[in-house]
Parts: C-alpha cells; structure tokens; sequence
C-alpha cells in the first residue's frame, strides 16, 4: 500500500501535469483562433452599377494581400443592409446610400463614408421640361425598383408631389439613362452617380456621358430642406463646366443634393479586415472632387452609425505599424492574438513571476524535478510487493522498463563525464598571482 507521502507525491504531480498541459492546449487554441480572416463576401446593387463598380475596385484593392472577395449582385439594393444585419446571410460588408433603421444600430457599424454622389436630373436639351414639377406624367428613366438610386429619387419627385408611373418608366444603370435621355427614349431620368473630379475607368466614361451637349441638367433648389428629412442626403451644387470646361457643361451652376455612400459591415467583421478595407478606401477616395474637399473623405460623422475603432484609428493616424512591416497575414496574426489574449497573457506571466519570486515551482519544474523522487518511490513499492508475493506481475514489469527507457536517455551523452572532470581538475595547477 502506497505512503502518505507518495499519495501527496503523486497528486501533486497530477494537478502539475494537468496544468502543464491546460497551458499547452489553451496556447494552441489561442494560436489557432488568431488566425486572420481572408475571406470575404460583399453585397452590390445593379450588375454595372456604381455600388458594383466600387465594390470591384475595392476587391481589387485586397487581392494583392491574399484577401478573397465575393461579390452578390441584387438589383434592390435598398434591402444591401438587409442581408448585411440577417445573422443567416452569407453577406458581410457592402456600400449603402441610405438612412440605416435604428432597430440596426446595434447589428452593423460603418468604415467610412468615402463619396457624396450627386443627384441628376436630366432632359434633353430640345425638352421643355425646366423644373422639377415639369416631370409630372413625363416617362422617366430610373435605376432599377428597390434600389438605393430609386429610393432616393422616389423621395425627391413625391417632395415635389411628381409620382413615379411604372407604364412611364424605363430602369437600367447610369450609363443606360443617359442614352435614353440623349436619343429621345424618355423625356427625362434621376439617377445617382459620381462627381465629377473621381478618377477611375467608370467615372471617365460616365461623366464623359454627362458632357453630352444634348443633356440639360434640372436643379434641386430646396437641396437643404430634403435633408432635413433624410440624413444620407447632402446639398451641393454641381460647378459649371464640371465635365467640359469650354465649352462649358453644364452651361451653368446646379443645385442639386448628394447621397453619402457609407461602407458598413456586420459587428463581428474580423478587425484585420476591418483596418485593410479602411486603408483601401482612403488611398481610392481620399481626393477632392466638386463634392468634397482632398482629404475630406473618408469620414465617420456623415452616417448616424456606430463606427469600427479601427477604421477610425486608420483614418487618424494610418496603416499600423505591424501591416506596414509585415505581410497581411503575420501582421493580422499578432494583431489579433495580441488583443484577444494580451491581458491573460499578462496575469499569466505575473502569476509565473510571482512563483519564480518567492522560490515555488513552476508546474513544468515540478513535473521534471519530482520524476527521480517519483521513480525511487515506485521500484520501492514494486520491491515490496515483489517480496510480499515472491512474483513480479505483468503491469509492474512495464513500469520497470519505462524507468530502464527513462534513465538510458537521461544517462545518453554523457557516460564518463564525471571521470573527465576529475582528469581536468588534476590537471590543474593554482594560479600563481605575480609580484611586482
């Protein structure tokens, strides 16, 4: 029967093992949940559209760090933040234009708004429409029904009592609008896109649609009361000459009122997605247009949305040191283990540390340490059986030949290492100090 001290010997080395491995364990599951996010799925409008167009830019922009993103067309994109708050969709991220419910307040945050898109109002110049009261009955090109454009340019017709007739209607992106207005197809169209000033593939051959001399832009005059009503809405006036200096188009200034197109995620949006997505927008949109001041954009107070803090800390102070040093993943990888863990590895080492102080062991030492105590106390209890029944049983025999495994790699390496230390020291005279 084992002592009282083997029992307290061994239980000790239990709870010391049990801990040891706990350490382990936790360690490689902290390590496996740091890894970074690379996969994302965003949510477009109209297949051509602007909301399309810059969600591909975007994508663009994250491929090069080995960040896969898909990309979902839906035509009403009125409903993007929809899916983006529905825990079942697949949607993660996407650009809206649009106030956000505040039953969603708590479900998505916003990155950034990174444009303020004007709204035109456009006839032929040969139409006699010359205000916005002039649309009533007139057949009208739209972007598609439920889609962030039509909304808004529903609002803006019924505020000044024109009510949009689906038999009137044709509905297709910016590019397709302007076609219609320019060959006659519909007498006028309302359509959101970008101002003038952004470079890129798209906005090159959109606004060179809108220098058309055959177009005649409509003015908003009470831009400033339509946003008291809607807070993604933005007055602005469209400068003349915007899209051809000389000759000049449009011939004169327009007011109109612009829409903040805002990228917004679900909450729980990897933080490391969150600061590549952040540093992307503000390389694409962080120039001047007719519609913002160079370095205006992005900004996170023209949408009443929670903000991510890293977008924020992006927006202020740059890319973070780690993802400028380091490739994405590595930098991702030690951003977030750091957060996530930095405080329990904090009280970990304290607490290592204060055993280390006051002269206790360390699990790890204990169970090294205590094995030869351990290993003398079992051949005693195998010696005391054996004696008491004259015989070795079979699971006893196995215990003595793990110790034998256990003290030929304890003893490799350094057989005769005690007789060559007693050759050195005989070798060994004492120094003699010198007298000067």
């Amino acid at each position: 029967m084992a002592t009282l001290r083997e029992r307290w010997t061994q239980i000790f080395t239990f709870l010391s093992r049990a801990v040891t491995v706990l350490l382990g364990v936790g360690l490689l599951l902290a390590l496996f949940s740091s890894a970074p996010q690379k996969k994302i799925t965003l949510e477009a409008g109209t297949e051509g559209g602007l909301f399309d167009v810059m969600a591909k830019q975007l994508a663009d922009e994250l491929r090069p760090h080995g960040i896969d993103v898909t990309i979902v067309n839906r035509p009403d994109s009125l409903k993007i933040i929809d899916d983006i708050v529905d825990p079942k969709s697949p949607v993660e991220a996407g650009f809206v234009a649009s106030d956000a419910p505040l039953t969603y307040y708590d479900k998505v945050s916003q990155v950034g708004t990174v444009m303020i898109a004007p709204v035109y109002l456009v006839t032929h110049v040969e139409s006699e429409v010359r205000d916005i009261s002039d649309f009533a009955n007139r057949s009208i090109s739209l972007y598609p029904v439920g889609s962030a454009a039509w909304a808004a340019c529903d609002y803006i017709l019924e505020s000044y009592d024109v009510d949009i007739i689906d038999a009137n209607s044709q509905y297709g992106n910016g590019k397709t609008i302007v076609k219609n207005i320019a060959e006659r197809v519909t007498d006028v169209g309302c359509f959101i896109d970008v101002p003038s000033g952004v470079s890129s593939e798209y906005a090159d051959t959109i606004l060179a649609e809108l220098a058309n001399p055959n177009l005649r832009f409509i003015p908003i005059p009470q831009a400033q009361a339509l946003q008291a009503r809607r807070d993604f809405l933005r007055p602005l006036t469209v400068p003349s000459g915007a899209f051809n200096v000389y000759p000049p188009r449009p011939a004169a200034d327009v007011p109109t009122t612009g829409a903040s197109i805002t990228f917004i995620a679900k909450n729980s949006l990897a933080r490391e997605l969150v600061v590549m997505i952040a540093n992307a927008l503000s390389q694409d949109y962080r120039g001047s247009t007719v519609a913002n001041q160079a370095g205006e954009l992005p900004a996170v107070n023209y949408m009443n949305l929670p903000v991510f803090d890293k977008a924020r800390d992006v927006y202020s102070g740059g890319l973070p040191w780690m993802y400028e040093r380091f490739s994405f993943g590595t930098a991702a990888f030690i951003d977030k283990f750091i957060n996530e863990y930095g405080i329990a590895l904090t009280l970990l080492f304290l607490f290592l540390s204060t055993v280390s102080v006051f002269g206790l062991p360390l699990p790890y030492d204990w169970v090294v340490g205590s094995r030869p105590r351990r290993t003398r106390m079992i051949i005693e209890s195998i010696e005391r059986r054996t004696q008491q029944t004259g015989q070795i049983s079979r699971r006893d025999q196995r215990k003595l030949a793990m110790i034998e495994k256990w003290l030929q790699k304890q003893s490799f390496g350094i057989d005769g290492l005690e007789a060559q230390l007693r050759d050195v020291r005989s070798g060994l005279a004492p120094r003699q100090d010198s007298q000067h």
